[in-house]
């Protein structure tokens, strides 16, 4: 069994450390200080990583050949695809803004949409990966469902945790089972 798909690499926790000093410098209004930090956070490298996790599936990181055929797919699915913004930010609270399956620090969707606005072009957020700022991508905050939506998982906190961008998009519509991955919820989260 395992926790994520591979080891994290120390660029995340670069690019974490760097867009929390370019939010910080945006509060203290160094508006040239937090674009420099942000073009220094959008490393390839993060690219590359996330792009091996949420990419084309492979057996090696996914430890499946395929996605779950449709007829495991859930007939019962909640309507409601995802919990409200609050439960979401209490959720990310409880977990320390830290993906529950790889450990890497994540920044939340309001912040990405922030730095977006102040700094389109180095915060960029386009429609495909290869037009999305790299640490943004990476490490923006989104909920997990650990018994997946589409296999009938429903939005209760117990049911849902923090994950990194890679994480919750690799995992796809995979059980914890089926990737081989512990279960997050058994081990207390980093604060």
């Amino acid at each position: 069994m395992r926790n994520t798909f591979l080891d994290p690499i120390p660029e995340l926790e670069i690019a974490a450390e760097l867009l929390s000093q370019a939010a910080y410098a945006v509060l203290d209004s160094k508006l040239d200080i937090a674009r420099s930090l942000l073009v220094e956070a959008d490393m390839p490298r993060l690219c590359e990583y996330a792009r091996k996790i949420t990419g084309a599936i492979s057996f090696e990181i996914h430890w499946q050949k395929r996605l779950p055929s449709r007829s495991l797919l859930s007939e019962n699915r909640v309507k409601l695809r995802m919990p409200s913004a609050q439960d979401e930010l209490a959720i990310a609270t409880r977990d320390g803004w830290r993906c529950r399956f790889c450990d890497s620090r994540v920044i939340s969707k309001k912040a990405k949409t922030v730095l977006n606005s102040l700094f389109p072009s180095e915060a960029r957020w386009g429609r495909i990966n290869s037009e999305k700022h790299c640490a943004l991508s990476a490490l923006t905050a989104s909920l997990d469902h650990i018994l997946p939506h589409s296999r009938g998982g429903n939005n209760d906190q117990e049911n849902l945790v923090t994950a990194c961008g890679s994480c919750q998009f690799g995992r796809n519509q995979w059980t914890l089972e089926e990737v081989g991955f512990n279960d997050p919820r058994e081990r207390a989260p980093i604060r």
